[in-house]
């Protein structure tokens, strides 16, 4: 049973209320006031108690989509055996598909139908893999779970989704090299909540079928690939290197396994909370690679606390290194577009926002969507979601069919 499925959900929550009625229930049985009765009577409220935190957690959990798996929560994802199920004869051996359409499209939610027949047929549910005739990749596209081998770094994760969109099946495209959008998790956080709660392929599908984006390949991922350690997308001295694996290792195994643009233009990164950090510190530090990046209510002052453990290896220099602000203070600024997000009231990365803004100078550009209120949860970032992708579409170089006419934007 998933950690974040329906049925645990509804599970924790019928033994949470049934661990209440039986403290109503045996209450008066333990009414004695021998020792035996009042021990029995604090087993009962501290029993209660333990399960209606756990259900509330696993609530909690299932709407910010901190942990996706047991593995995730117990720390064991990174080493988990991989076990390939479906391998394509064009991937590269640093991409390896375990599933592809892994459960219903994407969260239950919809994927509009494209290709010369949506016009008349118009959105459609896509269901499980090989359900129904909705189910076709030149249609509704296709999602894939992917494990990435980091070459260069020595980093392996598992459990994050490559999600191709219908035009990569569609005969016109069959030569074409599509633009690539790196999305990344706040910490603690779950690929799987990309898909699910921020919505990232089903709102990437119904802009494009409005004509407001450019097809592209997502490629969703958690933003700490060594859990439970938060790195901060930072290079660790004597340790991971994880700047290096987003920077150089996902691109490389992305563009051998799957027809990707690597020129400039070709690729961007966005992120939520401390996936937004990523985003931008991608950008900063490589700016040929990153042009342009997305900030979903992140922040831009280096952290070092309980779990990030010493990152910067004792240097305050290092650190700085990796500050945005710092950065943007003592260095020329890159030639990169930001999009920083937030909202006025009920978001705590709003004052940093604003600094973040006040500091950017040419040749690098910053633009900022605030909305007027919401808090640091994924309601508030589906709101920005639409903007934030119509924005970077126009900053990606689109794919270009057969014929040599791309794909044109409304």
């Amino acid at each position: 049973m998933g950690l974040t499925s329906g049925s645990f959900t509804t599970l924790m929550i019928v033994v949470a209320v049934a661990s209440v009625l039986a403290v109503v229930w045996l209450w008066p049985r333990l009414a004695r006031g021998r020792l035996l009765s009042v021990a029995g009577r604090l087993g009962l409220i501290a029993a209660s108690q333990v399960l209606v935190i756990a259900a509330f957690l696993v609530v909690f959990n299932g709407y910010f989509g901190f942990f996706g798996t047991w593995a995730e929560l117990l720390g064991r994802a990174g080493s988990s055996q991989v076990v390939p199920v479906v391998r394509a004869g064009s991937l590269s051996r640093s991409v390896i598909i375990t599933a592809t359409d892994p459960g219903p499209l994407p969260g239950g939610k919809a994927l509009p139908r494209s290709g010369p027949s949506a016009a008349a047929a118009g959105p459609s549910l896509t269901g499980p893999a090989g359900h129904g005739s909705d189910s076709s990749p030149a249609q509704a596209g296709r999602l894939l779970m992917v494990s990435i081998i980091g070459r260069r770094t020595g980093i392996s994760v598992a459990g994050d989704y490559v999600y191709l969109p219908p035009q990569y099946f569609q005969p016109a495209y069959a030569r074409a090299r599509f633009p690539v959008v790196l999305v990344m998790t706040g910490y603690p956080g779950s690929a799987l909540a990309i898909v699910t709660r921020l919505g990232v392929p089903s709102t990437a599908a119904r802009l494009v079928a409005a004509r407001l984006a450019t097809p592209a390949i997502y490629v969703m991922m958690n933003v700490s690939p060594v859990m439970p350690r938060d790195t901060e997308c930072t290079n660790v001295p004597a340790g991971p290197q994880v700047e290096s694996f987003f920077a150089r290792d996902v691109p490389l195994a992305i563009e051998q396994a799957f027809r990707a643009q690597s020129s400039p233009g070709g690729w961007a990164a966005m992120g939520y909370s401390t996936g937004g950090l990523c985003a931008t510190k991608l950008a900063m530090l490589n700016p040929r690679q990153f042009p342009s990046a997305v900030a979903l209510a992140g922040y831009y002052k280096a952290l070092r606390d309980h779990t990030t453990g010493n990152l910067y290896g004792g240097s305050n220099a290092y650190r700085n290194e990796n500050d945005p602000y710092w950065r943007l203070q003592h260095l020329p600024d890159p030639p990169v577009s930001v999009l920083v997000t937030s909202s006025k009231i009920g978001e705590k990365t709003y004052p940093g926002a604003l600094k973040f803004l006040s500091l950017v100078r040419p040749p690098m550009r910053a633009y900022s969507l605030f909305l007027p209120q919401g808090g640091h949860n994924f309601g508030s970032w589906t709101r920005e979601l639409p903007q934030s992708l119509e924005w970077l579409s126009q900053r990606l170089t689109p794919a270009v069919p057969a014929g040599g006419q791309p794909f044109v934007r409304s």
